[in-house]
């Protein structure tokens, strides 16, 4: 059962009397915190919050920026620097690079990071043996115009480790959020609970998803950023993920991205028009890390990319195989060690482009960093 902390039990009594009483909650002032589990209460149980109250609260967390006090700092970890947060400023909730009015409580697309932990800690031992499952250099082939993705895994529910500590594997989301697998098909794979998605309308074409699941001792939540098609489908998302069994005391957690692949025939269309396109966004597990990828299409078409932190920098490049864009081993800059790969998946259509790229590279001085990041297609393109 949910633990909810004393302000929301406050604000759940509180909002008791008043719907009793006939007197409405616009007298009362709630934290974005408040709004967040309570949203997240109604998502898992409809009728156990009042309309007045769903309302009032998306409209709390549609208008107001974070409060100071609200926004977690990033929790860093070997070869991370904390940044200062880009999205503290005016008009940060109309861009691409913040969360916006749900700051507080999920990883911003840059500068803010997710809850420190992503399911409740005190259920959950870690098991440090779980990168064994699965290989960490081999991520499979994306075919166009289907779902296609990447996921970081952990052990816990905080989503980080440091580089050697994760490992990478494909990533499936059900087109209205309904489910997610990690490893799809893999020995341990990680499949979730059936989850209520809730979605939070922002300036900038991204929706705020919070979903949430619970099915015996099982529990899964996903905190993203998604773009839906005008019939409600997911076609693009990033963030995080948990997972966690109470009976066996185990969870994993990550990072993601992921999309509906580009159409072939869109692929084709962009050679043919030899055209170049940019992509720029920061990375999911660490917030500090900027990427920024240019397609050349054409003949023979072609990726370069560089990845910024305020630790260390690298570049790749490589070849566009179809919608997959693999990475070239004498494309990487001299600080890139044996072992290392970049792979990503060209998302969406001619007109509306994306990246869902994962990076598994070994950076002198810094040692393993495994990360993933959506990356949309800079403006004006």
């Amino acid at each position: 059962m949910k633990k909810y902390p004393p302000s929301v039990i406050a604000v759940f009594l509180v909002m008791s009397v008043f719907a009793t009483s006939g007197a409405y909650a616009a007298d009362i002032v709630y934290s974005q915190r408040d709004c967040a589990d309570i949203l997240d209460r109604w998502a898992n149980d409809p009728e156990s919050v009042p309309q007045h109250l769903v309302d009032e609260c998306k409209e709390i967390l549609a208008t107001a920026a974070p409060a100071e006090d609200e926004v977690p700092d990033i929790v860093p970890f070997a070869g991370t620097t904390k940044a200062a947060d880009p999205c503290a400023g005016p008009g940060a909730a109309g861009s691409v690079h913040c969360w916006g009015p749900w700051s507080a409580i999920a990883p911003a697309a840059s500068g803010v990071a997710p809850p420190d932990n992503l399911l409740p800690v005190d259920d959950y031992d870690v098991r440090p043996e779980l990168a064994e499952q699965f290989d960490p250099i081999i991520v499979g082939s994306c075919a166009a115009g289907t779902p296609c993705g990447f996921a970081t895994i952990v052990d816990g529910v905080s989503g980080k480790a440091p580089g050697p500590d994760t490992t990478i594997a494909q990533f499936d989301l059900a087109g209205d959020g309904s489910r997610f697998t990690v490893a799809p098909g893999e020995t341990g794979e990680i499949a979730s609970v059936g989850l209520t998605p809730a979605f939070i309308d922002r300036p900038d074409g991204f929706k705020n998803m919070r979903a949430s699941g619970q099915d015996g001792d099982l529990a899964s939540r996903l905190i993203a950023r998604v773009i839906r098609d005008g019939d409600g489908n997911i076609i693009v998302a990033a963030d995080a993920w948990a997972h966690g069994n109470r009976a066996t005391r185990t969870a994993s957690s990550g990072f993601f991205a992921w999309g509906v692949s580009m159409p072939q025939g869109d692929v084709n269309a962009l050679n043919s028009a030899a055209v170049s396109a940019e992509f720029s966004g920061p990375m999911s597990v660490d917030t500090a890390t900027t990427a920024s990828i240019t397609l050349n299409f054409g003949t023979n078409p072609t990726w370069t990319g560089g990845w910024t932190n305020p630790d260390y920098s690298f570049d790749a490049g490589g070849a566009l195989i179809g919608v997959d864009l693999i990475s070239d081993p004498t494309e990487f800059s001299d600080n890139v060690g044996a072992n290392s790969f970049v792979q990503g998946a060209l998302l969406g259509d001619s007109t509306n482009k994306s990246i869902a790229h994962v990076i598994d590279v070994d950076i002198a001085g810094i040692g393993r960093i495994r990360d993933v990041g959506l990356l949309r297609e800079a403006m004006g393109q």
